[in-house]
């Protein structure tokens, strides 16, 4: 009995390898229509929807690329862009300064630098300078411990934010906020997130394309719980929480709740709205439908689940720092809601989804709180 169901299993992980193959083979094949005939004066959606599977094979470019795979050039030569070497980028003292984390970039190969080679594409198309991240390839431990860093918000201790951040820092400062993006998928979209996050609470607004954004809440857990049990579960949450900060013998941190509130404060000063791209079917992301849901009236201080992490409180006496990445005011979501693809719940949170030309391109602009005149109010 045990061995046929593992048998049953097996065959149906093996099954699923071969078409998600399939469907990456199909969306690398998927290119001569994105760039042929591309010009100013097509429609906001069309130009939407290729810029985001332009996007998307910059991230599948940086997956093949780690994988080792036959022609991972192509999933951006075939869009009229080049790799650039990190050591291009950097200046020597930044070089010096993160030798470690170069040294364990180059090794992980988590991002690329791409630079457009097509000067003649519009630039709302293909921007001139992209760094492209890629998600969790399950045959590293380092992504699975970064995606454990995730959901304790410890992401910022890996070795990979400091380099990807310098990288991104380095390109504005030679290129202009406006000519740079950053994009990633699923871990490659935390880190991106992460990163343009900081960059904003400083006001340099670098535009973000983010495929499958991870939600990181202990709530957001349990999506996965079956319905009738989520009420008892988040009762359960939530009791643990409150026994463990007493077995601490440790109260929430005022200062981290100051420092939270005047963040999101701040990123809506500034105006920063991320692109989201977020499946209704993929249970890592999909929370960010619902705290997106509608914007608020008035302040913003009464509803602290925007703009406070229900794991800081916790984690912070544990494992020490946090930083959230996944609070923000404002966003451009970018959602799938129908869906025909194989093993739906796996599926969607595949890239792939997101290279289809069928799947709509528009974006809805959401909001936590009106757009403010000044936000004396909310601190």
């Amino acid at each position: 009995m045990v061995f046929g169901t593992l048998l049953v299993l097996g065959a149906a992980a093996a099954g699923y390898y071969v078409y998600d193959k399939v469907k990456e083979q199909k969306a690398k094949e998927n290119y001569a229509e994105l760039i042929s005939d591309a010009n100013d004066q097509q429609d906001a959606e069309t130009v939407r929807i290729k810029k985001r599977a332009i996007l998307g094979r910059l991230v599948y470019g940086t997956y093949d690329r780690f994988r080792g795979a036959e022609n991972y050039e192509e999933w951006w030569t075939n869009v009229h862009y080049r790799l650039v070497p990190l050591e291009s980028v950097l200046s020597v003292d930044e070089r010096n300064s993160y030798a470690e984390e170069l040294q364990d970039e180059l090794c992980n190969q988590y991002f690329g630098v791409f630079q457009r080679t097509n000067e003649s594409l519009p630039s709302a198309l293909a921007p001139n300078w992209v760094v492209a991240i890629r998600g969790t390839d399950l045959s590293n431990i380092e992504d699975i411990i970064n995606d454990l860093r995730i959901f304790t918000e410890t992401l910022h201790s890996s070795t990979l934010i400091p380099i990807l951040e310098a990288v991104v820092r380095s390109l504005v400062a030679q290129h202009g906020y406006d000519n740079v993006n950053v994009t990633g998928h699923s871990l490659g979209a935390a880190a991106g997130l992460l990163v343009c996050r900081r960059l904003a609470l400083e006001g340099c607004l670098v535009e973000g394309h983010f495929f499958n954004p991870p939600f990181t809440t202990l709530k957001s857990l349990l999506r996965v719980i079956p319905k009738e049990w989520r009420p008892m579960s988040e009762e359960l949450c939530e009791d643990g929480k409150s026994l463990a900060m007493e077995l601490l013998e440790t109260d929430p941190d005022p200062y981290s709740k100051s420092k939270a509130l005047a963040e999101f404060a701040r990123l809506a000063k500034v105006n920063w709205s991320p692109y989201l791209y977020v499946n209704k079917y993929d249970v890592i992301c999909n929370d960010f439908l619902s705290h997106f849901k509608k914007a608020k009236p008035g302040t913003c201080n009464y509803d602290e689940e925007k703009w406070y992490s229900s794991v800081t409180d916790l984690t912070q006496w544990v494992l020490g720092e946090t930083e959230s990445f996944h609070l923000f005011p404002f966003a451009h979501l970018n959602k799938i809601k129908k869906t025909k693809y194989g093993f739906r719940p796996v599926s969607a949170h595949k890239l792939w989804t997101w290279l289809n030309p069928r799947v709509a391109g528009q974006f809805k602009q959401a909001r936590l709180i009106p757009r403010p005149h000044h936000l004396d109010g909310m601190l």
